[in-house]
């Protein structure tokens, strides 16, 4: 078999969208997966994803997130799927704490339609939410909510039909950089190539072997919780809402909470809830718990807090994946020495900006220079000391 161009190593969020990109430009791409997509046992899977462009993370984002929108939106139209449906999106905390703020800069910065709400306000409009006095609330007029295991199979469907070959249920065990090409290693065999892209999630850490390696595993517990009868949590009714709550008394550390919480979608589905910090380090390929005594009472502490009509409710518990950086922002380029293999993780909140993703990864794998400033995602931004 003719050595590929291009060899991607995971085939969910980055990877699929990347062998995408790569193969409608006529590269000779080859992906792998361990699994076979979608599935549950990375960070991809269960029914939703929001999605948002007023970027609390930043606003270097927001052009990115403003293009991953209309792709998301050609790729419906390529497959006649319905992939997004709108939601308002509320970014809620106190007033000078990074959540709010960092909304408003974004929101401010590319003029995206938004309403400032004080907690009374928030409470009256969505009496469901009990959002404690003190804190205030923005909301992101039209954000949304992604149907996720369906678009990552309609990437991989579009990549295959652009001429990708892609092999699952086929992992990926090790590489390594020789003087003209790279040699993978999988568990069937071995493959040459020109370049190489780590896009493997929280599996990334172990691919990375001796290179330098920042990013750690974290285990998120994802919460399904029965409504109570009514509509009152369903997508239509409640926006997605995410929440910065200031540190229980006495909490180690002193900082934030952070919780999700997107309404019940699609008709019929539970509501989602789930902690986007103070996650535990974990191997993604060990047997996980359902869900552990802390992240239960974590979990109940919200609801019993903010979201008090679910208090109770039944549920249930999955286990998903956030491949986590130091400073929370994407970790995204060439390896430090070794400029021919990338790697791309995600911090957590990078779902969303897979169609963009995957043109930005596929500029680089060929020597294009991508439309956004990366510079904030450099490889080489972390001291090897610290």
């Amino acid at each position: 078999m003719t050595a590929p161009d291009v060899i991607v190593a995971g085939l969910g969020t980055v990877g699929a969208a990347t062998c995408l990109a790569l193969a409608r430009q006529g590269v000779a791409v080859q992906g792998f997966d361990a699994f076979a997509p979608p599935h549950s046992n990375g960070s991809h899977h269960g029914l939703s994803r929001s999605i948002r462009r007023a970027y609390l993370e930043g606003t270097v984002y927001v052009p990115m997130a403003l293009r991953a929108w209309e792709q998301w939106r050609r790729l419906e139209r390529d497959t006649g799927l319905e992939l997004l449906v709108t939601s308002g999106n509320l970014t809620i905390g106190p007033a000078d704490g990074t959540a709010v703020s960092g909304f408003l800069a974004s929101a401010r910065a590319h003029d995206i339609p938004h309403t400032c709400l004080t907690a009374a306000e928030v409470r009256r409009r969505w009496p469901q939410l009990a959002v404690p006095s003190g804190l205030v609330a923005g909301l992101e007029h039209e954000a949304g909510i992604l149907h996720a295991e369906r678009c990552i199979a309609a990437l991989l469907d579009r990549a295959r039909q652009a001429g990708a070959a892609l092999q699952v249920n086929e992992r990926v065990r090790h590489w390594r950089v020789g003087r003209h090409s790279i040699r993978v290693t999988t568990d069937r065999g071995v493959y040459q190539t020109g370049r190489l892209l780590l896009a493997a999630g929280a599996r990334n850490p172990r691919l990375l072997g001796h290179a330098f390696n920042p990013l750690s595993a974290r285990r998120v517990a994802v919460h399904w919780i029965d409504p109570p009868p009514g509509d009152d949590f369903r997508h239509g009714v409640l926006p997605v809402n995410f929440w910065q709550l200031p540190p229980d008394e006495g909490h180690a550390g002193g900082d934030c909470r952070e919780f999700y919480c997107l309404p019940a979608f699609p008709r019929g589905a539970r509501v989602k809830v789930a902690a986007h910090n103070h996650l535990p380090t974990c191997d993604p390929d060990s047997p996980q718990p359902a869900v552990m005594e802390h992240e239960k009472t974590a979990r109940n502490v919200f609801l019993k807090t903010c979201l008090p009509g679910l208090v109770r409710r039944p549920s249930r518990t999955t286990v998903c994946f956030y491949t986590q950086t130091p400073d929370g922002d994407f970790w995204l380029g060439p390896l430090p020495e070794q400029p021919d293999v990338l790697v791309c993780a995600l911090a957590g909140h990078g779902f969303k900006f897979a169609p963009v993703l995957g043109e930005v990864l596929a500029a680089l794998l060929t020597d294009r220079t991508p439309a956004y400033d990366l510079s904030r995602f450099a490889t080489n931004r972390f001291d090897r000391e610290g």
